[in-house]
């Protein structure tokens, strides 16, 4: 193994270069070289295997595999497969599908509301208990009082606001959240106290789950990571698709999102 320096040192030094080269004048004022370093950061969710790695190497380099390395790597690949948790959820239209809604389970034991999958923000806030009753209608409501899981996030609002200015704001829990047969437990859960009369007027709609990059995350003091991020740890690769098409959704199979999760 080659050995891995904690710091890989770069010295620049002005001996052996011409007095003509035009970065290092001769005349005054003389350039200074400092030397710099950068340091190695280590890759935590790196799991090492030694004959997937060996077999990489020989790979690189055009060579063989021996028929040994080559049934492990093929016994690996199974057991991998064969750890492998799927799970699968609907994604039932709006009318002119302007949205599709996605039953998303609370807490435990679980409280399930449809809510839409948005990938252009990153809060996931929900009408609840919390919620002023002049503004809901029809909505399922979360109950973090009725979850033995939820827990308040003392001192932390949020506040967002739509491109079509539709807006909510309130207070956030940490809550089990479960799509499908992906859960993730601690997940900011954004409970609104006040929602602009669009999301009113939806009684089909409890609420918004972002699937953007938590950068975009409304919570003060402390943003939270969505719900797709604390995922992404424990998937084969951090990535999300949906397969939505026009007019499909009324019919047999309908929509879906489907996650893929790992043991490994």
């Amino acid at each position: 193994m080659i050995p891995q320096p904690s710091t890989v040192a770069l010295t620049a030094a002005l001996a052996g270069f011409a007095t003509a080269s035009p970065l290092y004048s001769s005349h005054p004022p003389f350039p200074i070289l400092k030397p710099f370093s950068v340091s190695q950061v280590a890759n935590h969710n790196f799991r090492p295997h030694g004959p997937t790695q060996l077999a990489k190497t020989l790979a690189k380099y055009g060579a063989q595999l021996p028929d040994s390395l080559a049934q492990t790597i093929s016994r690996f690949d199974a057991a991998r497969l064969a750890a492998r948790n799927s799970g699968s959820v609907n994604a039932t239209p709006e009318s002119l599908d302007i949205q599709y809604l996605t039953p998303v389970k609370i807490g435990n034991p679980p409280q399930t509301l449809n809510l839409d999958l948005d990938s252009g923000s990153s809060d996931l806030w929900v009408f609840s208990t919390e919620t002023p009753p002049d503004m809901v209608k029809g909505q399922a409501l979360y109950n973090p009082k009725k979850s033995n899981t939820s827990e308040k996030v003392d001192g932390s609002t949020w506040q967002i606001t739509y491109g079509d200015e539709s807006s909510s704001s309130g207070i956030v829990y940490h809550d089990t959240v479960r799509i499908g047969g992906v859960a993730v437990k601690g997940q900011a859960v954004e409970v609104a106290r006040n929602v602009s009369k669009g999301f009113t007027r939806d009684s089909n709609n409890d609420g918004l789950l972002g699937l953007a990059f938590s950068s975009l995350n409304t919570v003060r003091p402390k943003r939270e990571l969505t719900w797709f991020e604390n995922a992404a740890k424990t998937l084969d690769a951090p990535v999300w698709t949906a397969d939505l098409k026009y007019h499909k959704g009324r019919f047999i199979p309908r929509p879906k999102i489907t996650w893929f999760i790992t043991n490994m």
